[in-house]
């Protein structure tokens, strides 16, 4: 449903206009972006999600199931690396690997993961990744759940990425809030997210952060700041 409108460099108001409105004859629903940036807005929005996931799983040595289990305990139809099996390990890696040119090399992906690539190890797809897929869908075990992962964390760095959109003149919170609920099935977007945890708390998260994992683009934006 959701179709991101994209301005380019000589891009008119009236073209943007345009396309919002065929959009719409279409049935579906566009969001305006207003600069052409990596990633646009929802696919932007939760990059930092994977940096976040493989620093903390190398920090406390969690397996894969663990944290699967934990979130899905939390409410998620799946959890990160089930999920990396379903799309495929190789289109999660190949876009980690461009936004670690394009926006920081702080996002490339783990040693391990690109073995997985070599070794064809994708997914679903090809019957293994994370998880053996031979049988069927694996069965996580929620058992397994561990208190070492906190999953508001990987909101509270979604909230900032949606932030600095914003400061980039990218797009309005009202177009990130929907893009991030249409594209990725959220029931609240990272701003309402922002109003319901408060400026604050999510600058203070994030700085600890920061600094407990050594990454900069987990530092809070500037108006978090403020």
């Amino acid at each position: 449903r959701l179709v991101e409108v994209i301005r380019g460099e000589k891009t008119s108001d009236e073209v943007m206009d345009l396309l919002v409105e065929f959009v719409k004859s279409i049935g579906k629903t566009p969001v305006r972006v207003e600069k052409d940036v990596p990633g646009f807005i929802a696919n932007r929005v939760v990059a930092p999600r994977g940096v976040l996931l493989h620093a903390v799983v190398e920090a406390e040595n969690l397996t894969p199931e663990e944290v699967d289990a934990a979130f899905r305990k939390a409410g998620y139809p799946m959890g990160p690396f089930e999920l990396a099996d379903y799309v495929g390990i190789d289109v999660n890696y190949n876009a980690a690997r461009y936004f670690a040119r394009a926006v920081s090399p702080e996002y490339e992906p783990p040693e391990r993961v690109r073995k997985m690539v070599e070794e064809g190890r994708l997914g679903r797809k090809t019957g293994r990744g994370w998880y053996d897929w031979s049988g069927g869908k694996p069965k996580i075990d929620l058992s397994k759940a561990t208190g070492k992962i906190n999953v508001e964390d990987f909101l509270m760095v979604e909230i900032n990425e949606a932030v600095k959109l914003v400061e980039m003149g990218v797009a309005k919170p009202e177009d990130i809030d929907i893009a991030l609920k249409l594209g990725y099935g959220r029931q609240k977007g990272p701003f309402e997210l922002l109003e319901e945890f408060g400026k604050e708390r999510v600058a203070r998260r994030l700085e600890e952060l920061a600094k407990k994992y050594g990454k900069k683009i987990f530092e809070p934006a500037e108006s978090l700041r403020t």
